[in-house]
């Protein structure tokens, strides 16, 4: 193969893979594809990650990317959100609980970190008394969150 050749095909490829990229994996993916409502893949990654760590101050040291919610009757929520306006693979949450239970949500999230921003803590100026109550926050009704069965 000639030298133009080869120079040729390696562009082609380059302009390829970022089309590729561009078209999947950022803001542009979901304005030409659609806002995401949630990635399996991802769930399941997260599902991983948080099961194998032992309370939220380890998750934030390992992971800057996790939010951590703390109730006043001292349970707590500790997860990660995937913006459905950033990709077309997004629209998901992932959470531990104090319980122990993983658990996944698909919709459409609106923003980066919504755990913070969507939970009572940011809403009301305080934190919510229990699981119960940051569950119960309309933010997961509004944004149309539906739970996620783990097979």
């Amino acid at each position: 193969m000639s030298r133009r050749a080869k120079v040729w095909f390696i562009s082609l490829a380059a302009v390829a893979g970022l089309a590729a990229y561009l078209l999947t994996c950022t803001f542009l993916s979901a304005w030409v594809i659609g806002l995401g409502k949630g990635s399996p893949a991802y769930a399941e990654k997260w599902r991983a990650r948080l099961a194998a760590i032992p309370d939220p101050d380890a998750a934030l040291a390992a992971y800057p990317e996790v939010e951590v919610v703390r109730c006043t009757n001292g349970e707590w929520v500790m997860g990660v959100s995937y913006d459905s306006h950033r990709s077309n693979w997004g629209g998901t949450v992932v959470v531990r609980e104090s319980t122990g239970r993983v658990r996944a949500f698909f919709g459409h999230v609106c923003g980066p970190r919504i755990l913070t921003t969507m939970g009572l803590s940011s809403r009301m100026g305080r934190a919510p008394s229990t699981l119960a109550e940051f569950y119960a926050d309309p933010g997961w009704v509004a944004f149309d969150s539906k739970e996620y069965s783990f097979e």
